[in-house]
């Protein structure tokens, strides 16, 4: 028998006894661990930021950049799943009328994991949209009243 490089022989070439393996001791990355300069040495160079960037007003501006991000990805994955659910529906059609209860039986769970998922993310743009308020009630527009689920 040999499955994935392991053979039932203990002569087999590549196998040692498990006492005869040689642990080298492990340190860390050059990297990891490096201690900070004292002194007053030259430091590291600053990042250049315009001057409109300086203020309690950037942190906002990225929040509400990636909250938009967020809010882009997570409604494109909802419309994937709105896809998957359409062709869900269709199947549980086909396998109704062919007399498929296993099948039905196995597409309605599906179905039911993909309308969880969707909840989720629902409920995940929902807080996005409370939080993010000021720009989100702008661009995006509200989102199509999911109908009541046909799978039960």
């Amino acid at each position: 028998m040999d499955v994935a490089g392991l053979s039932s022989e203990r002569s087999a070439r590549g196998t040692r006894r498990i006492g005869s393996r040689h642990h080298p001791v492990r340190r860390p990355h050059a990297g990891v661990a490096r201690p900070e300069p004292t002194g007053s040495g030259p430091s590291a160079p600053a990042i250049e930021r315009p001057a409109g960037d300086a203020g309690p007003a950037a942190p906002d501006a990225a929040d509400q950049r990636q909250a938009d991000y967020f809010m882009r990805v997570l409604s494109q994955n909802r419309r994937l799943i709105e896809q998957r659910l359409d062709g869900y529906q269709k199947a549980i059609v086909t396998a109704q009328a062919g007399g498929d209860v296993d099948a039905v039986c196995h597409l309605r769970r599906m179905a039911r994991i993909e309308e969880q998922d969707r909840d989720n993310l629902d409920g995940m743009l929902e807080r996005l949209r409370s939080r993010f308020a000021r720009r989100a009630l702008a661009e995006q527009p509200a989102l199509s009243p999911r109908p009541h689920s046909a799978v039960r």
